[in-house]
């Protein structure tokens, strides 16, 4: 069953941390790789179905629409349903890139031998059918139960990593047989609580998630890598809360650093490449910040659940919408492991209880922060990010 981008949000709130050392220091480190092709990309569906996106897409210039995939088990080839959106998602994304997230529910997560090779064959057959897909998600937010079950054995041993690392590995050389420059990337969530017995949203943290995919790695001691990007959520606490927050668990942009730790330790030494060795980066594939809607309202549902909204624009009412994406993408730049940054969306969700994270409203007209991301997209693509003012910004 197809998840709807609504159905893909996980829990999105965690503690924050008040130290900034870490992430002034490695916005210092290996200047060289800082800004090295980096990808600016939006989550959208309505690729899908929306015709005359790629005058949107060329006018902001952004690199990829990231599109959602259903999966099933026991499903090898695309349906003709599954074929007919995808046909208009390419048509529809014009001169931009597609990133193929393939999931289905929890319960189907591709946890055995057999159900491994049905889903990699799926994918597989897809990109045979589509040879202009550039890049896959393997599964979305595996750390999460929300998206991916068992996380956990019966006796509370963990599961899951194990797991996808086999994912990983299966659809590696599945996909890279027929499709060598297709890139492979992971997709986790930047929060959990490592409880096996808790009463809602068992997962895995981001540090254990890690941790135990390396582990599984090492004992198969497999002589080929499992994947070509590390695709990491970073939403924060709320949308008021500058990228560069650190966090005492979770991972924001911000925690860049212990992201890349946490990779180093769990496969430096391997066939495994961490972010910023060869051609191997992390991508944060989903990023957003919450606006008000007030201007069109009638084209909202419901009401608003997030008490942490921004403006779209203006100076009285810092941050807003504006200068949390400009900062965010300066950031991602400045990274130098980092290639790639998602918004989600591109246009609003229509119901309130969904997300209003676009550079759109509802009724696909631009939000005044429509220009601020045209334009730190431009900066990007003519690598004119000032890292060192950005730099002394968050000193």
């Amino acid at each position: 069953m197809q998840l709807r981008m609504t159905q893909r949000r996980g829990l999105v709130r965690s503690m924050l941390g008040a130290a900034l050392v870490v992430v002034v220091a490695a916005l210092a480190a290996t200047p060289a790789l800082a800004g090295r092709g980096l990808v600016v990309g939006v989550n959208e569906d309505a690729a899908k179905w929306r015709p005359g996106l790629s005058a949107i897409g060329n006018d902001l210039n952004f690199g990829y629409y990231r599109v959602t995939q259903g999966w099933q088990p026991g499903q090898t080839q695309p349906s003709a349903s599954d074929t007919e959106s995808l046909t208009a998602a390419l048509a529809n994304a014009g001169s931009q890139k597609i990133l193929l997230s393939v999931s289905g529910t929890s319960s189907a997560a591709p946890a055995t031998a057999s159900s491994r090779a049905e889903y990699c064959s799926f994918v597989s057959s897809v990109l045979d059918r589509f040879p202009q897909i550039a890049a896959v998600n393997i599964w979305n937010e595996a750390n999460l139960s929300y998206f991916w079950k068992p996380q956990f054995n019966r006796n509370g041993s963990s599961a899951a990593p194990a797991a996808y690392e086999a994912l990983l590995a299966r659809c590696y050389d599945t996909i890279k047989s027929g499709h060598p420059s297709v890139r492979l990337i992971t997709s986790i969530s930047p929060r959990g609580n490592d409880n096996p017995r808790a009463r809602s949203n068992i997962s895995h943290s981001a540090r254990n998630f890690i941790k135990k995919m390396g582990q599984a790695y090492r004992r198969s001691h497999r002589r080929a890598r499992i994947f070509d990007a590390w695709g990491q959520n970073i939403y924060g606490s709320n949308s008021k809360e500058r990228p560069w927050a650190r966090h005492r668990l979770d991972i924001g942009e911000g925690d860049y650093a212990r992201l890349l730790s946490y990779l180093k330790s769990a496969f430096g030494g391997t066939r495994q490449p961490v972010p910023g060795q060869k051609d191997v980066r992390i991508w944060y594939l989903e990023d957003g910040f919450q606006t008000s809607i007030a201007p069109k309202r009638s084209f909202y549902l419901s009401s608003e659940t997030d008490r942490h909204v921004v403006e779209p624009l203006g100076r009285s009412s810092l941050p807003n919408q504006a200068s949390q994406l400009t900062d965010a993408v300066r950031l991602a730049y400045c990274q130098p492991a980092v290639g790639g940054w998602f918004n989600f969306l591109l246009a609003d969700e229509p119901s309130l209880h969904g997300w209003q994270s676009g550079v759109l409203f509802a009724d696909w007209t631009p939000k005044p922060s429509y220009q601020a991301f045209k334009s730190v997209i431009a900066e990007v693509k003519a690598d004119r990010v000032n890292c060192a003012k950005l730099r002394a910004r968050i000193k």
